[in-house]
């Protein structure tokens, strides 16, 4: 027959292990649940103790039960207590962390988010497409930007940043017109790819050594 000290741990051992499936299963709040389940037990044994409810005495074997009892009670009291903090401390450490590296992503400009290929990569793009992100004429969307002015802007600012294009106004008025610049290559293929646009290159064909586009000075701003 199974001894009463077995059988009072075992009893011990099964509300141990349902406090810890209770607040698994809810979601609850492991450390409140876990100090105040721990706390209860001790103060309740203590409690017991003092009014002479629990009376521990060796020789017997309901004596033993008690203080088997007490011993495991007390062990899984101070092992919740133990799992709260620990489950804290791992919880803070994990939120400062993802908060490290919000922080430093946060850090990071939203041009440099978006990886240039090797043909568009140069330092007066890098520098134009910063302003226009700020300007808000450039939105960036994953791994590639949105214009969110017309595509023959964009086709002017991506031929004066890598044709050398320019604009020039004549004697005769006040217009001012897109002059090609002395690089014939335009790499419309790639642009097109980081725009998510389609047939740059024949936008700036068809309007190069025409008047300048409409709204070309907030393109030239960016080039100051």
């Amino acid at each position: 027959m199974i001894s009463l000290p077995f059988r009072v741990a075992c009893v011990l051992i099964a509300g141990f292990l349902i406090v810890l499936a209770v607040t698994y299963i809810y979601k609850l709040n492991s450390r409140k649940v876990f100090w105040g389940v721990g706390l209860t037990t001790i103060i309740g044994i203590l409690i017991l103790l003092g009014l002479g409810v629990l009376r521990p005495s060796w020789g017997t074997e309901t004596g033993t039960a008690v203080i088997v009892g007490i011993s495991t009670a007390i062990g899984c009291a101070i092992t919740l207590i133990y799992a709260a903090e620990d489950l804290h401390q791992k919880k803070r450490i994990r939120g400062k962390k993802i908060t490290e590296t919000e922080s430093v992503e946060d850090m990071v400009p939203d041009h440099h988010k978006v990886t240039l290929p090797s043909r568009l990569d140069t330092e007066a793009a890098r520098r134009v497409f910063a302003k226009a992100i700020e300007e808000g004429y450039i939105v960036v969307d994953g791994d590639h930007y949105e214009w969110t002015l017309n595509k023959v802007l964009l086709a002017y600012m991506c031929g004066r940043i890598y044709c050398e294009d320019y604009p020039e106004k004549t004697i005769y008025d006040e217009k001012a017109y897109w002059m090609p610049g002395r690089v014939e290559l335009f790499p419309g293929t790639e642009l097109d790819k980081l725009f998510n646009m389609k047939d740059l290159t024949q936008s700036r064909h068809s309007r190069k050594n025409k008047a300048a586009p409409t709204g070309s000075e907030k393109i030239d701003k960016l080039f100051e």
